[in-house]
This record gives C-alpha cells, structure tokens and sequence, in this order.
C-alpha cells in the first residue's frame, strides 16, 4: 500500500480538534511523504496555534466549502509567506526565506512566529484567506510537452494550445523553456527557464515538435506588468522551495520579453468559442489544464464537458483534438496526468492515464500513451 493512498484513509477518518486542524493533519503527511519537510512543519505549527485565535479559527471552522478543493491552507501559507517577505515577523523568515531555511525549525519558536502573524496580522491574513489561488507552477508543463511528444509518434502536425485556468500564462511559453525528459531534450536549446523533473518508468519519444499558436484563460488573470501580483504569485510556494522560486522567477523574466495571451473570463465559456473556431488541417488542437478543476462548480465542469464533446464529435484525422489535464484523482490520493483524444476513430474521447505525478511536476512515472508507431 503507498503512502498516497493512505492520505485518502486520513481523510475519512474523524476529525476531533475540528475540520481545519484535520486538514491540516492531512497536508502536513502529504508533505512529509513527499519528503518536504519545512511545510509539514509549518502546518503542524498552525494546527496547534489556530484554536488560539478565534476571530480567524471560527471562519476557517465554518468556511462554507471543502477546505481541501478551496486551497485554504495554500492561502494560509501565502499569508505567511507575504508576511516573511515583508519582515514584519521576524521568526518567519528562518521558514521562508532563501538561506535561511536550512533546518526544521523548534516547535515553540515556530508556534511563537505563526502565532505573531495570526494574532498581530489578522485582517492580513484573512485578506489571503479571501484571495483564490494562483501558483502557476511551470514545471508541469513538462507533462504537456512529454504528451505532445508522443502523440506526434502517430503524425507530424503542428499544434496549437488552449490553457484554462492559465493565471500568468507562463505555462503557454513552453516552447520557449529547455525541458529535459528523462533523455531528451524538448524545447529551446538555451534558456533561462530550465525544467529537469525526475523521469521514471517508460522513455518518451523522441520527436520535432512544431507550436502554431497558445493562448488561455483565466477567471482572474494574473498581471505580469504589476509588481504586486508578482509578489503575490511568488507568495504561494511553500517554505524552502526555493528552486521553485527561482524557476519562477526566470519564467516571469522571460514572459517580459515574450508576454504570453490570457483572456479575462469563465473556462467553460471561452473553450466553447475557441473550439467553434476553424481548425487548420495538419494542426493539433490540444487543451491543457493543471490543478484546476477542484476549484471550479460542477455545473462549469459539465458545462466543459459538454464544450469536449461537441468538439470531439466534429474532430477528424486531419483536425484532432486532444485534452491534456494534470488533476487530483477522484479519492485525490494521486496526481494523473490524463490524455483524451478525438480524430474520428471509434474509441474517441477515451481517457488514458499517462503518468502518474507529483503535485508540481518534480517527477514523471510516465506510462505513455499505448498509440502505434
């Protein structure tokens, strides 16, 4: 039995210190089993200090959706994070910031520092608690481009990528990243934005890879041109994860030079007229999503349904379609990185799990996609 699917046990067993603290619980073993243990750390410490503070712990108690798909302890550690970079709580720095997190640090000056942020910083952190999500982190797109690899195994189109839920759009720069899968190199040749996830199981296939066009959507797109989006995008990675925060940081760099195209509005409506629009024969249509579905309404991921499989109905060999979605399983012990494709032939939309991954694309257990050569 892996240690994932034992988080989905610890979810359905009861909670006695109350519902945030239990989740806490759970996302502090997910971090400790991914071996990150600065955040395990840091959650544990806000498990025992939040009953402390009732004006913030009474809100979290009665957060009127799941506290797991609304991210709520992501939005805790931005608030922390923020308040870190700010040096307004010293004690949080050993935590957070670069160099300094090198140890775990002791349980009571940690209590003490959390319980500073949320006793001294309250409306700041419920301001952090108001806010969405927006992490972005690029290095997913490695399963992407791993995906488009293989399915130009079958033919050489081009293709042209949809994002939702694309925040800053630094994922729709791929093609300008140097991305190293297992053997291979896709991507630029030289660049800033350097991606090198740990490569398990089957080899991918080396093939050219031709990007048309990428563009995406986002609900609330994230502003590059805005310094304190910056920062607040920089606010949602956990303590000592600094390689993220300088892969990041490089994407960002990039994306001043090469501003990717993220329209303003709700998924499910901007696919549906991107799907209507023409399709050149010879180009791939390829929608790419990651961790995005646990935070919109099932009534929208009905609606997205609906868009795929009006699309897919329409879909031929010479204009394919193809859906790229990196999420939570159901019982969310794992992250399946999922490929569905539609070109006219009679298993058409059918999901097949490519790899098994981690949350933030560190590693690939690539299976492939089983197609012919």
């Amino acid at each position: 039995m892996s240690l994932l699917f034992k988080f989905s046990e610890l979810e359905s067993a009861p909670q006695a210190q109350g519902r945030m603290c239990g989740q806490l619980a759970i996302e502090a073993a997910k971090a400790e089993a991914f071996g990150k243990p600065l955040p395990a750390a840091m959650m544990r410490s806000l498990a025992r200090v939040l009953p402390q503070v009732p004006a913030i712990y009474a809100q979290l108690e009665a957060w009127p959706g799941d506290l797991a798909y609304d991210a709520v302890t992501f939005r805790l550690n931005a608030g922390l994070h923020a308040l870190a970079r700010s040096g307004r709580v010293s004690g949080l720095k050993e935590l957070f910031l670069p160099g300094q997190a090198s140890h775990v640090p002791a349980g009571k000056s940690l209590d003490a520092a959390v319980l500073e942020a949320l006793a001294d910083h309250g409306d700041h952190m419920l301001g952090w608690l108001a806010r969405p999500t927006q992490t972005n982190e690029v290095a997913r797109v490695a399963g992407l481009v791993a995906t488009l690899l293989e399915l130009s195994r079958r033919d050489r189109f081009a293709c042209e990528v949809l994002e939702l839920g694309a925040s800053a759009g630094l994922n729709l720069n791929f093609p300008h990243y140097s991305i190293e899968l297992g053997g291979i190199t896709a991507g630029a040749a030289i660049s800033s934005v350097k991606l090198r996830p740990e490569w398990r199981g089957q080899a991918v296939a080396a093939r050219s890879l031709t990007v048309h066009q990428t563009r995406g959507v986002d609900l609330h797109p994230v502003d590059l041109a805005d310094t304190a989006a910056r920062t607040r995008l920089r606010c949602y990675i956990w303590p000592g994860e600094h390689q993220r925060s300088v892969r990041l940081d490089a994407a960002v760099a990039l994306a001043e030079h090469r501003m990717p195209r993220v329209d303003k509005g709700r998924a499910s409506t901007w696919l549906e007229a991107e799907l209507a629009e023409p399709q050149l024969a010879g180009v791939r249509r390829v929608v790419f999503h990651s961790m995005v579905l646990q935070y919109i309404t099932a009534q929208e991921r009905a609606h997205i349904e609906s868009a795929f499989a009006a699309a897919g109905a329409n879909a031929t060999k010479e204009r394919p379609l193809a859906r790229v979605s990196m999420e939570w399983s159901a019982d969310r012990s794992q992250v399946e990185l999922t490929v569905r494709q539609w070109c006219g032939a009679k298993d058409d939309g059918m999901p097949v799990i490519a790899a098994i991954c981690h949350p933030y694309g560190e590693w690939f257990d690539w299976a492939g996609l089983r197609l012919d050569s």
